[in-house]
């Protein structure tokens, strides 16, 4: 898998999207499944932040902050 930080924010989200299929399958082992949880958290995690700087760009741009 990339870096993590590497990942810009639509990449992540399909990433996350894949995951989200694999975790789906009925053929996958406990230990990756576990992996991909935890790859997803961190993808989950760098999304969030992206989309709350996103919100305090916005709030500056409409003076609402």
């Amino acid at each position: 898998m990339e870096d993590k930080q590497e990942l810009n924010v639509d990449e992540a989200l399909d990433r996350l999207e894949k995951i989200n299929e694999e975790l789906a399958g009925k053929d996958i082992a406990l230990k990756d499944s576990i992996e991909l949880y935890k790859e997803g958290v961190l993808l989950a995690a760098k999304c969030e932040e992206h989309l709350v700087g996103v919100e305090k760009e916005l709030q500056i741009i409409n003076g609402t902050e």
